[in-house]
């Protein structure tokens, strides 16, 4: 039997289908009723919880690690696997399948986001009665989240899959596919959107962020008492999302202003002990966290991260890795045991691979697994730990690199030196010029964000390329020492592999989109 293709990014709409209501299985997957959109306060509860679902998804696994494996920072052992082998080797297509997953994910969120969007704005209308004052201020409350969503999923979805942002180019260069409204019918492929510029998908995202901003009020449905309330989506998380990106399109005031305004409200104070960073990464607790995502086993599980660093738990049998950090990245920790981030994102380990091969090297240990997670589980979650997509880290490095590009070393000086000084013991502030303050942002931001999916977009972002030259720890226990696609890639800035394809699926069924794959593909 023949298949029919079907558009990722309508088919994707459909999954908000069943949020809200038993009653809408027993229509198709692919068609909702226009009466059975949200009617009741409850619906409208249902699908905010609809809206957080995607986010373990969204937030960890091959959505962080995909981009991370592409660049210079990790080295495929003697005994890889071959997962993340095509952006390893830098020889994937728009037929690969992690590109095509982070695609369909992302449109997920947005087609949720959509669903409540449309709802909310019928209600706005008067279109739906009944609904108490009370619940009303909550589901404007929600409504914000849902315009954040959409906000979040569309950034990166252009950071992944458009050129980097340059104001003076942007209208003319393409952006994405901007779906809007909860479709309820895809049949006609006619109506299918084609690719925005990227100057227009911006403008979409910002003016998403700023319907959250007027409308999202944690205090209104969060218990601000409880850890819980890192779980949600905050004013504060809109401000450190618009920081993010005011960077990458190079609105610098915009990014000093919003990340200056996080850090300056000591809300989320940076970690200056050893003990306590590393439990950041262990027990998922720390206070510089601006927004963490709920994961909770059994049931709510997201993916891990540390299995690719550590291989299949083992119970105390030697570990297969497939992927160890190069020694390039450990080198940039230049004060060694001193720095918190090092003693906390790297362990000592005697290495045993299956070709015989032995050796005490360095693992990448910064997803170790939350003991109060896997203690839960029957099944090989050892190395999951909760994501943590938004820290104040951060925001220290967005106002440095902001001030930076404004040429004011003095305030970019501030907030590198204010970085560091909690990271690294016994750490003097240091002097910059204009000639080496940008440099020291990028080694701090490496070391800070490292494995937490920035690196890809980061080299984008500063026309930089990438070049492994061979700077493994040990020739013995890498995939080919030597080879072009592994540990000797080297691919210069503006290579078309910064910029993913479109995925295939989505190119093949929608017509508006012929003409518009990204370069080299």
């Amino acid at each position: 039997m023949k298949m029919k293709k079907r558009n990722i990014i309508l088919s994707v709409l459909f999954a908000a289908v069943g949020l809200t209501s038993c009653d809408m299985e027993k229509y198709p997957y692919n068609a909702v009723e226009e009466s059975q959109y949200m009617t009741t306060a409850n619906d409208f509860k249902s699908a905010r919880i609809g809206l957080y679902s995607p986010y373990r998804t969204l937030t960890s696994g091959g959505h962080v690690l995909t981009p991370e494996f592409q660049c210079a920072d990790f080295h495929a052992t003697a005994s890889y696997s071959n997962t993340y082998g095509n952006q390893y080797r830098w020889d994937f297509q728009s037929s690969d399948g992690n590109i095509k997953a982070i695609w369909g994910n992302f449109y997920t969120l947005i087609a949720r986001s959509n669903y409540y969007i449309d709802s909310y704005q019928k209600l706005v209308n008067g279109e739906i009665p009944g609904i108490s004052e009370a619940d009303r201020a909550l589901i404007d409350c929600w409504a914000g989240e849902a315009y954040f969503s959409r906000a979040f999923a569309y950034y990166n979805l252009a950071t992944f899959f458009c050129e980097a942002y340059d104001p003076s180019t942007a209208a003319e260069v393409y952006g994405l596919p901007l779906q809007l409204t909860y479709v309820s019918n895809a049949t006609d492929n006619s109506k299918y959107p084609g690719r925005s510029s990227l100057q227009a998908t911006f403008e979409q995202i910002n003016k998403d962020l700023a319907e959250a901003e007027r409308l999202v009020n944690e205090n209104k449905t969060v218990n601000s008492n409880t850890q819980a309330k890192y779980n949600y989506i905050s004013q504060d998380l809109v401000t450190a999302l618009r920081a993010r990106i005011a960077l990458w399109t190079k609105d610098y005031d915009t990014a000093i202003s919003a990340s200056t305004a996080l850090i300056s409200s000591n809300k989320y104070p940076l970690i200056n002990d050893g003990e306590a960073f590393r439990a950041m990464w262990v027990t998922d607790y720390g206070t510089e966290v601006i927004w963490q995502i709920y994961t909770a086993a059994p049931d709510e599980l997201c993916s891990t991260n540390g299995t690719m660093f550590w291989g299949q738990y083992k119970n105390g049998d030697p570990q297969v890795m497939d992927f160890i950090p190069s020694q390039s990245l450990i080198d940039l920790y230049t004060d060694g045991d001193k720095d918190i981030r090092f003693t906390s994102f790297f362990a000592p380990y005697h290495l045993a691979l299956s070709n015989g091969s032995e050796a005490d090297v360095y693992v990448f240990d910064k997803y170790p697994g939350n003991p109060d997670i896997y203690s839960q589980t029957i099944v090989d979650n050892h190395y999951i730990n909760k994501p943590k997509p938004f820290r104040i880290a951060e925001q220290y490095l967005i106002a440095a690199e902001a001030y930076a590009a404004k040429n004011d070393v003095t305030n970019a000086s501030k907030y590198l030196n204010d970085l560091c000084r909690t990271r690294i013991a016994e750490y003097t502030d240091k002097s910059y010029t204009n000639a080496t303050i940008l440099t020291a942002i990028q080694n701090e931001r490496h070391k800070e964000l490292v494995g937490e999916g920035f690196q890809l977009i980061d080299l984008k972002r500063w026309n930089l390329g990438i070049d492994r030259a061979n700077a493994y720890q040990e020739s013995t226990m890498v995939l080919q020492p030597g080879g072009v696609n592994t540990t000797a890639l080297s691919k210069q800035a503006g290579d078309n592999r910064f910029v993913w394809p479109i995925p295939k699926a989505e190119y093949d069924a929608n017509p508006q989109l012929k003409g518009q794959q990204n370069p080299g593909y």
